[in-house]
């Protein structure tokens, strides 16, 4: 069997401002409505952190998540709140990718993104022109398909369904101040 991981990550650029405060925030949000424990347990994959169990109320944020959501029986099953350092956030399985310019639709290779990548995690820079029409471009403004994030936080469900209710989603944007990406993991 293997594992998943829903990601929320905030659309920006730069460094999130206040990360930690804002990922406190966020689980205040979790807590009020008593969708996770209050207590941190080992209940995420992240190693040397800590994550907050499920209750059963973890269905109230998915589509006909009464049937499903909730999975009292796995080991790795909470909310993971990730702040600090940048992460880029992707799906895990397979190699898979296609990225396309947002002003001319054309594809870029595969292996150009992931050195725009890696100048993005080391913080050398975050805008880059793209091959074909030359435009420079946030690398949060391609299209990337399947959803990769990069934030330096991240809201985490680990072993979840995928079919996130859209209020809930918006409530997410409005805590965050952003747009959000949602990004599907396997592992």
């Amino acid at each position: 069997m293997s594992d998943n991981c829903l990601h929320i990550i905030p659309r920006h650029s730069g460094e999130y401002p206040q990360a930690e405060k804002k990922a406190n925030e966020i689980l205040s949000w979790f807590q009020d409505r008593d969708i996770v424990e209050k207590e941190p347990s080992a209940c995420v994959l992240s190693m040397g952190r800590k994550g907050y169990r499920f209750t059963p109320n973890i269905a109230t944020i998915f589509n006909d998540g009464e049937s499903w959501a909730y999975r009292g029986d796995l080991v790795l099953h909470g909310l993971e709140l990730e702040y600090g350092k940048r992460k880029v956030f992707f799906p895990g399985e397979g190699d898979y990718m296609v990225i396309t310019c947002p002003n001319c639709s054309q594809s870029i290779d595969k292996e150009e993104v992931f050195d725009w990548i890696n100048d993005r995690y080391l913080g050398k820079t975050e805008f880059f022109h793209c091959p074909h029409c030359h435009k420079k471009e946030h690398l949060t403004e391609y299209i990337i398909d399947p959803n990769w994030g990069f934030s330096n936080l991240a809201i985490s469900l680990w072993n979840t369904h995928y079919d996130l209710k859209p209020n809930f989603l918006e409530e997410m944007k409005s805590i965050l101040e952003t747009e959000i990406v949602v990004v599907n993991m396997r592992i």
